[in-house]
């Protein structure tokens, strides 16, 4: 397995795990300690947060099978990195714009940063081409 498909799934694995953590934070421990510690000020009613999650956390099983195999699940693949980028950018916007608070720079920094990562790496793992069997169905 070459280095870039070894970090590619690392680095996919390893936002999903985040991903994950956030949500079980979110839905079972403790949503407005999450609030708290990200700085995104406390809310009474929570229920988009855990909408939210939920929802982040189905996405990111959609993830799994890209990690494993980019080439034969190639639209998972780039869909992950835009599942990343898209929200970090909205923030950021959301932030610019003075709809959002400054807490949500956190989040930002965590979806660029896996983001960007998944991108360089899948660009080097697309350059050096499938192993045999990585494109059957």
């Amino acid at each position: 397995m070459s280095d870039a498909r070894k970090m590619f799934r690392i680095i996919v694995l390893l936002g999903v795990a985040v991903n994950w953590a956030f949500g079980i934070w979110a839905t079972v421990i403790d949503p407005h300690g999450l609030l708290k510690a990200f700085g995104l000020g406390d809310q009474a009613n929570v229920i988009w947060l855990y909408n939210y999650s939920v929802l982040l956390m189905i996405l990111s099983l959609f993830y799994i099978p890209a990690a494993f195999n980019p080439f034969r699940y190639k639209w998972n693949a780039w869909l992950l990195i835009a599942g990343r980028l898209v929200p970090a950018s909205t923030f950021l916007l959301g932030y610019l714009m003075g709809f959002m608070p400054r807490g949500i720079l956190q989040l930002c920094a965590g979806d660029t940063l896996f983001g960007v990562l998944e991108l360089i790496t899948l660009v080097i793992l697309l350059r050096e081409g499938p192993r045999p069997g990585d494109l059957a169905r």
